[in-house]
């Protein structure tokens, strides 16, 4: 038996973090990527490191927000149909955020 997923993740349509190991041609690569801390939409799964990670093969896409004051969120799940991920404040942030 196949299990149907609760939902389809959001895709990260673009992502500008440049110093970012899942992050090739503003492409990410990571499976999923967490958003949000206490105060701001960072992107939590943000490695800036000399390293390459993720699948070459996948598309990245938004696993969990913790933004629960953002309208794209319900559950602290995201249901914009994509995100963008950048340079935002000097922190890489998800910049498709908006504020209920």
């Amino acid at each position: 038996m196949t299990a149907i997923p609760v939902m389809q993740l959001p895709v990260i349509s673009e992502c500008a973090a440049e110093g970012c190991a899942y992050n090739h041609d503003h492409t990410c690569h990571a499976a999923a990527i967490t958003v949000g801390d206490l105060d701001s939409p960072v992107c939590d799964t943000f490695m800036g490191a000399d390293l390459e990670g993720g699948e070459p093969s996948t598309t990245g896409r938004v696993g969990a927000c913790k933004m629960a004051d953002c309208r794209h969120n319900s559950g602290l799940e995201c249901h914009a149909p994509a995100i963008t991920v950048g340079l935002e404040h000097e922190q890489v942030n998800c910049l498709t955020y908006e504020r209920t």
